[in-house]
């Protein structure tokens, strides 16, 4: 009979470490994506009142430590770290800046940009997720499509995706995605 897998160990900071990472240390593991917002108000509306994450810590870094993280003088951030649930591990901080100026990125609202990423989460949930996107009035780049793979690969099911892309406050590029069975194929 075969060993179980080694549990992964999930620390209060929600980064997984140890085996999940096999038998090469130097190996990395994704701890989160982060976004420096202009409005953390706006941003928390946006993926906690819209998409429905939950917040689960909040803290304030202020002075010379807050601007050296970012190669900023002196300034004051003020962060929230989002999971799906609150016992998930963390998968999105937002950090707004505060005391030093930055410049913003221009994104365009009509096509996606090199360079430009995009946060990609999954729902059992398409309908109610669009429907409250709609609802709150984000900017859309693709409205809900559906699409079918018909062959399963080692990191993807087969199925029929159903996609739609919006911005954020920011303008970052946030995909709501569902994979739903295929049709049965008709005899």
């Amino acid at each position: 009979m075969p060993e179980p897998a080694p549990a992964v160990h999930a620390p209060a900071h929600g980064y997984p470490t140890g085996p999940r990472r096999g038998h090469n240390p130097a190996m990395l593991g994704f701890a989160r994506m982060t976004i420096l917002c202009r409005s953390l108000d706006a941003s928390l509306r946006f993926y906690r009142d819209t998409l429905g994450l939950a917040v689960v810590e909040e803290k304030t870094l202020s002075g010379a430590a807050a601007g050296a993280l970012l190669q900023l003088p002196p300034c004051h951030m003020r962060a929230a770290l989002l999971a799906p649930t609150p016992s998930a591990p963390i998968l999105l901080g937002l950090f707004e800046v505060s005391g030093t100026p930055m410049d913003a990125i221009e994104v365009r609202r009509d096509q996606p940009l090199y360079g430009q990423c995009a946060l990609v989460l999954d729902t059992d949930e398409f309908d109610a997720v669009a429907a409250r996107l709609v609802a709150a009035g984000v900017s859309v780049l693709t409205p809900p499509v559906r699409y079918p793979k018909s062959e399963a690969s080692d990191r993807s099911p087969a199925g029929l995706y159903r996609e739609m892309i919006v911005h954020d406050p920011d303008g970052v590029l946030v995909s709501v995605i569902q994979v739903d069975p295929l049709p049965a194929a008709a005899p």
